[in-house]
């Protein structure tokens, strides 16, 4: 029987409110921390069946990880060891963590996972290119207010001791940009890849309707009527070859009599 976690954390919630303690949660933190660590050890385990590994998880609620890499990892490592999970399984296991909670080498790897479902890949890649959309924005947000600041102001000559301020607020800038492009890189090779992995399953067997299935789309059969007209109307092309036929051996018929 699976706990239910968002029952749990409002109940505890309520009373950390009554307690009004700001360090109220780093126990449960740590004991979501020993918890994840617990699953990356027995998740190799072959008798270790997903409904009790997900019965583990699902003890500890999710506002107890401020990061979600420890069960990431606890659960790359049972998919792993447990080849043969049906998708349904696979997808199950996966909705126990929070693909906006991932770090930046978490999403990474989970980027480039093929043992994920499909959906959990491209989730992680739209995340990761909203944080970086986000980063952006608010990079020129404050740029912006900077600039305009300093122009309403009007104050053009600069103090000695705003010059160094002014300095390391530029460098700041420049590797904040350098970091964003490098990470726009990164977001581009693990698109790549993933239309190569897309790609590869097209061209394998029967592997265009498996990827459409995954996707919700599934080829439709021919309705019943649809089939009965397509039947009356070759029945009636095939009647009237046999009497064009007829026809043209009759008048043939006729002309060798009259020579």
């Amino acid at each position: 029987m699976l706990v239910d976690s968002d029952h749990f954390a409002s109940n505890y919630i309520e009373d950390e409110q009554l307690m009004e303690s700001s360090h109220s949660l780093t126990p449960v933190t740590m004991v979501a921390n020993l918890m994840d660590s617990y699953l990356a050890e027995v998740a190799p385990d072959v008798n270790l069946k997903p409904k009790q590994f997900q019965s583990l998880a699902a003890a500890i609620p999710d506002y107890a990880r401020p990061v979600d890499d420890g069960i990431y990892r606890a659960i790359e490592i049972y998919l792993k060891a447990h080849p043969c999970l049906t998708e349904s399984e696979r997808e199950q296991l996966c909705r126990l963590m929070s693909c906006q909670k991932f770090s930046l080498e978490a999403s990474t790897h989970a980027a480039q996972n093929e043992r994920l479902p499909l959906r959990v890949i491209i989730e992680v890649l739209f995340f990761e290119q909203l944080r970086l959309r986000t980063s952006i924005s608010s990079w020129f947000f404050v740029s912006d207010n900077l600039e305009n600041s300093q122009n309403a102001s009007g104050n053009l000559a600069l103090t000695r001791n705003d010059e160094p301020a002014q300095e390391v607020s530029s460098e700041d800038r420049i590797v904040a940009v350098d970091a964003m492009k490098k990470r726009v890189c990164e977001l581009e090779k693990e698109c790549s890849s993933i239309k190569q992995e897309i790609d590869k399953l097209v061209k394998t067997k029967g592997g265009w309707n498996t990827w459409l299935k995954k996707l919700g789309f599934s080829r439709q059969k021919p309705k019943a009527e649809d089939s009965k007209v397509l039947n009356h109307t070759k029945s009636k092309n095939s009647q009237g070859s046999s009497a064009a036929a007829l026809l043209n051996g009759g008048q043939h018929q006729n002309g060798l009599s009259g020579d």
